[in-house]
């Protein structure tokens, strides 16, 4: 059952987002100069505005929460279990956004006191789309329409993948076995618009071994509320922030997972 406070989270959620994607859209027409956190990993000037636009409007409704965001200070989850707390990716997709790709968003998920992601709103500011879901009520906005031929076997999925880690040789098989068998493989840059096209059916699954909290928190919530299974690789409905996972139709789910974890296995096995 949703609850009050979920649907007052979400509220808040599509402000902020929605404020930090037209804080940073000019940005994005007149181009901005990169920093480096690691290599393959920039930072921009818009990143750092659209977290502040983001966490000032959480703070000044919520001020007891706890805000982790992908550019303030690292806070380890283990710190903050069973508090409510949100996770921001103030830029999605920020490789995309240095190049002038429009494949970038605000990524703003809450997860409450019994660590369960309970709202989320992924605002995509060049195309003006916006999804949001609360636990347990379905899908606020966007994702509307239901897919016109929804994937019920493999060699008709067209599958979006998110980071994997570099040169990870489970990795690799897994990129090798997953080509095979599906119709198309998509790597768009942006995790959280990749969950909202499996809930859109713009994309029947999404799958990723390498992103992080934020990357994942709100899209994820929004795959699940338009029927998704979201799981981890164990196969287990996703709860929390994980960095593996897979998002996939009912029919194709289990058979996507098995092909990925046989993969993976043979790897390691040398097999």
């Amino acid at each position: 059952m949703t609850s009050q406070d979920d649907r007052d989270a979400c509220e808040v959620a599509l402000v902020a987002a929605r404020a930090a994607g037209a804080a940073v859209l000019p940005l994005w027409h007149a181009g901005v100069e990169a920093g480096w956190k690691a290599r393959r990993d920039p930072v921009t000037a818009a990143d750092r505005v659209a977290e502040s636009v983001v966490r000032a409007l959480i703070t000044e409704t919520f001020p007891d929460d706890v805000v982790v965001g992908e550019e303030g200070p690292t806070v380890e989850e283990s710190g903050i279990e069973g508090q409510r707390r949100w996770y921001v990716d103030p830029v999605d997709g920020t490789t995309n956004f240095l190049k002038r790709r429009p494949r970038w968003a605000v990524s703003v998920g809450f997860c409450d006191a019994r660590d369960r992601l309970a709202a989320g709103v992924v605002h995509a500011p060049v195309t003006a789309e916006t999804y949001a879901a609360v636990r347990g009520g379905g899908i606020v906005a966007g994702a509307g329409e239901e897919p016109a031929h929804p994937a019920d076997a493999l060699a008709d999925v067209l599958l979006a993948v998110g980071a994997l880690r570099g040169g990870h040789p489970g990795d690799v098989a897994a990129m090798q076995a997953l080509d095979a068998a599906v119709l198309s493989v998509r790597m768009t840059g942006c995790t959280a618009l990749d969950l909202c096209d499996v809930a859109a059916g713009r994309a029947d699954a999404f799958w990723t071994s390498s992103c992080s909290r934020w990357d994942l928190a709100a899209g994820a919530l929004i795959a699940a509320e338009a029927g998704a299974l979201v799981t981890g690789m164990d196969g287990l409905a996703l709860v929390g922030p994980a960095e593996q996972v897979l998002a996939a139709g009912p029919d194709v789910h289990d058979a996507l997972l098995a092909l990925i974890a046989r993969a993976q296995s043979g790897a390691a096995a040398g097999v």
